[in-house]
């Protein structure tokens, strides 16, 4: 009996097992929430912000956050933008991807997607230019961002958030952060 009672027990370290358990848990979430954000269309931005407050950004000293499109009190900021692109027009100054002699303009598809959104897309502020070797464009205007895509022949217009687009299924309106159009 004496025997029994001074024979050691080796120690189970059950706190690793729990710290695995754990990460694995905590992994799932985050696949989850990723795939709930690109398949639902949750806006998952402050994520991001989370990731670079604890410094898991790539490298932070990098990290650029640029607005593109609708900023509330941003007319004053587009009214600017377009007077300045007049100038550099009145100026002869070439604008972003634009041939001598050329200013910014829509032209095709993009042409008629700001008849049909008018002021909504602002005015553009470079010459459409390539963005893929496909044959995708894009254009950068007062307001967001214009785009062709070559391959489902679309065009298409952002300020962010909200989107329109003329499909060869007609005229589609949605939110969110996916920029292909919805399917039903």
């Amino acid at each position: 009996m004496q025997q029994r009672l001074h024979r050691r027990h080796p120690k189970h370290s059950a706190g690793s097992a729990e710290f695995l358990y754990l990460l694995i848990v905590l992994a799932a979430g985050v696949a989850t929430a990723w795939y709930a954000g690109h398949r639902l269309g949750f806006d998952l931005s402050g994520i991001t912000t989370v990731a670079a407050v604890f410094g898991l950004t790539d490298d932070p000293r990098n990290v650029q956050h640029t607005a593109v499109g609708y900023a509330p009190g941003a007319t004053a900021h587009a009214a600017a933008a377009d007077e300045a692109s007049s100038s550099a027009a009145a100026a002869g100054t070439l604008a972003a991807y634009c041939n001598p002699g050329q200013s910014p303009a829509f032209a095709l598809g993009l042409a008629d997607l700001k008849q049909r959104l008018g002021d909504t897309m602002g005015t553009p502020v470079e010459c459409e230019h390539p963005a893929s070797a496909t044959g995708d464009t894009v254009q950068q205007t007062t307001t967001g961002l214009a785009a062709y895509d070559h391959a489902t022949n679309t065009v298409s217009f952002t300020d962010g958030w909200r989107h329109w687009a003329i499909t060869p299924r007609g005229f589609v309106i949605w939110e969110g952060t996916d920029s292909n159009p919805p399917t039903g």
